[in-house]
């Protein structure tokens, strides 16, 4: 079934947000959308009451239409740790999806996906690449009964956010990161093609969607000498 044209909008609005704004900037207005969208102005106020739903714009009665705080390109999630803006800076990044398979989770995993005993996750384990170099290693768990029939083809070709939301109608909206710095060991160094002890970043990360539900947890390995995180911090003036 087609999306509804409101949809449709919301889509393509929340990607040029993602794209093109700063948080805390001013959208156009919805007369300006009109025209530009060619569509009518109850089907703008849809898409942006959605959008406002979620949380990724809000409104100043009198003002306007504005992005919110913690939402912007810098925190994307379908950028996850800048690897889409790779290619823009001299790099070809690929990913190498290794494996996929059904588990029975450990008590963390569990916990993290808020799933009840007896229940089980897709353990989606990939190495990212630049220019042919690994340098971030990951195994992701998503919850089968929210991620039905997942298979490895579905993240061949489209991100792991596209799948969640053009297969699954899950959006996720804000994630949570923890960080910290380890010393590899042998297996993990070996993917990585560095030596043992090597120093590299872990990475803890929980999405959650719209409805305030786990749907992912990954766990990942990132080089110490090809990973570099940043961050912009804004003042939320409103």
């Amino acid at each position: 079934m087609a999306n509804p044209l409101y949809r449709e909008l919301m889509e393509r609005l929340e990607k040029e947000i993602r794209e093109k704004y700063a948080p805390n900037e001013q959208l156009p207005s919805e007369r300006d959308m009109v025209k530009k969208y060619n569509v009518s102005r109850s089907t703008i106020r849809l898409a942006l009451g959605d959008l406002e739903q979620r949380g990724i714009i809000y409104r100043l009665h009198g003002k306007g239409t504005f992005v919110s705080s913690y939402f912007s390109d810098q925190t994307s999630l379908s950028a996850t740790y800048s690897f889409s803006k790779l290619s823009g800076n001299g790099f070809k990044p690929s990913t190498q999806n290794i494996s996929l398979g059904l588990i029975a989770p450990d008590e963390e995993i569990a916990k993290q996906l808020n799933l009840a005993p007896g229940e089980r996750a897709y353990e989606l384990t990939r190495l990212r690449l630049s220019n042919g170099e690994p340098f971030l290693y990951s195994k992701t768990y998503l919850p089968e009964k929210i991620f039905p029939d997942f298979v490895l083809d579905d993240v061949e070709h489209d991100s792991l956010y596209d799948v969640m939301q053009k297969k699954y109608q899950q959006i996720s909206v804000l994630a949570f990161e923890d960080i910290k710095a380890v010393n590899l060991d042998a297996r993990v160094a070996k993917i990585l093609e560095v030596n043992e002890g090597d120093a590299a970043m872990k990475i803890y990360r929980r999405t959650i969607n719209d409805k305030n539900v786990s749907v992912e947890y990954t766990k990942a390995f990132a080089r110490g000498d090809k990973f570099i995180y940043q961050s912009k911090q804004y003042n939320n003036i409103y």
